[in-house]
């Protein structure tokens, strides 16, 4: 009977050691102070298994759960600096990190300042999100632990059983032990063929998962490639939308202007008519007007005939036909052509042209489109009695800039009319005089011809004294 009693008691007691044995050689450093118990990265809750390879991306959060036996207070350092001395919850939150490797310390202490071990993390911060790729890796660590937790389990089976044995033969007298000690051998045996078996499932679902992380990068590439190949098509997309925006708004713009130029000329043969019915004129005047009623013509025409050539080769407006001409004829011409008109409205008009002028390159058509748009302007606002003039100057030797100035007395602009004059589509406050249509692009197409010709143009005026809209141009 007492060797019975022996017999239990050594049994318990060794098996009583490797267990204790087991469990010294399974814990971790530091898991007796301060452990981790939660890791957050931004909403998602991170496993245990990859808390040792967090990775965050620039702008993302890191959330920190961790406990300790009989602990007050934290200290948080991060990358060597304190961040927290006096740290009272038991969880903390990581913003504003910079990219890199950061290095996390934790240690608890208690009001007496008695410390733990310190507790470390290690993570990366990176500048943008990139597709990890699974790596079976992981899964061949999560086996190997399996394999040695139950390995080892599988030895302390084994040494107990060799205990019992032993034990059994140096007892023979006792039959009752022994019966107890092959039953006990038996469920020992029985336990240690279910380890095998569920080692054996665990290593199928090993070989199950490493299939799945396989298929897994395989689909991971291909959407790599499907996603290179939609942002290539959106992106030329994207750019064949802003030509056609181009185009669309060239083409808008190209319209107004010729439907503007077309206007002008027409309402020039308007005046002629209207001077050829109201006046008795003489064999030479009637000559001078019907010239001015053929070169408007002639106007119209070439604009119209410009514009079916566009239409016909859908091709943007054309480009200028740069040449050295005499600023001096052109203004001379425009006067010309406007003399009628002002006669018609009773609007005194001059042309105070200098006598040598130096020729300017430019492309005399839109120049004298130009022109054409500033006085016809003033001439059909100009109250009648008033006085229109077109006057043309050496601005600055130094600097080779002619100055071109269409000046009135009429009834001015107001503050809000010069902020606005020269855009596209505004109508100004002040009426034509003689109810004229206006449609808010003549200005807007005078700035536009300037600053093709590197030249620029601007507006004095005075409500009730009158304006002066001017260009100038470099020569050479």
């Amino acid at each position: 009977m007492e060797n019975s009693r022996t017999t239990r008691n050594l049994t318990a007691i060794i098996f009583f050691l490797i267990l204790q044995l087991t469990i010294i050689l399974a814990q971790k450093p530091g898991e007796i102070t301060v452990r981790l118990t939660d890791v957050q990265k931004g909403t998602e809750v991170i496993d245990k298994s990859e808390w040792e390879k967090i990775s965050l991306v620039k702008g993302e959060t890191l959330y920190l759960g961790f406990t300790a036996s009989q602990s007050s207070f934290y200290r948080i350092f991060l990358d060597g600096v304190m961040i927290e001395p006096k740290h009272i919850e038991s969880y903390y939150t990581l913003r504003n990190l910079d990219p890199g490797t950061h290095i996390l310390k934790i240690i608890a202490y208690t009001e007496n300042l008695v410390e733990s071990a310190p507790l470390l993390l290690t993570f990366s911060v990176i500048e943008k999100p990139t597709i990890q790729k699974t790596e079976s890796t992981v899964s061949e660590s999560k086996f190997t632990d399996t394999v040695f937790i139950y390995g080892l389990a599988g030895l302390c089976l084994v040494l107990v059983v060799i205990i019992i044995v032993l034990l059994v033969k140096k007892s023979p007298r006792d039959k009752n032990s022994q019966n107890r000690l092959v039953e006990e051998l038996t469920d020992l045996k029985y336990s240690y063929k279910r380890v095998k078996e569920e080692l054996a499932h665990k290593k199928e679902e090993n070989e199950n998962l490493k299939n799945r992380i396989q298929e897994l990068d395989k689909n991971v590439k291909t959407l790599e490639k499907s996603n290179v190949h939609l942002v290539e098509q959106k992106e030329k997309l994207a750019e064949a939308k802003a030509r056609l925006e181009i185009l669309h708004t060239q083409k808008e713009e190209l319209f107004a202007m010729a439907i503007h130029d077309i206007k002008n000329p027409a309402s020039a043969i308007r005046g002629y008519i209207e001077l050829l019915n109201s006046y008795e004129l003489n064999a030479n005047e009637h000559q001078e007007i019907m010239a001015s009623l053929v070169a408007s013509s002639e106007d119209i025409v070439k604009l119209s005939q410009d514009m079916c050539t566009i239409i016909a080769k859908a091709l943007p407006e054309p480009k200028l036909k740069l040449d050295k001409c005499s600023l001096k004829n052109l203004v001379d011409d425009v006067f010309n052509q406007n003399a009628s008109y002002a006669k018609a409205k009773k609007v005194k008009f001059y042309n105070k042209n200098a006598i040598e002028l130096p020729e300017v390159k430019m492309d005399p058509e839109k120049i004298e489109e130009a022109l054409d748009n500033l006085v016809n302007n003033a001439i059909k606002y100009a109250p009648p009695e008033t006085i229109v003039e077109v006057r043309t100057y050496v601005k600055d030797l130094n600097k080779k800039t002619i100055v071109v100035e269409v000046k009135d007395n009429g009834v001015g602009l107001s503050e809000d009319d010069l902020k606005r004059s020269f855009q596209k589509g505004s109508v100004l406050s002040a009426k034509p005089t003689g109810l004229e249509q206006s449609s808010g692009l003549g200005l807007w197409i005078v700035k536009k011809i300037i600053e093709e010709h590197g030249g620029k143009v601007w507006v004095e005026s005075k409500q009730g004294v009158g304006s002066t809209f001017a260009f100038e141009l470099p020569y050479e």
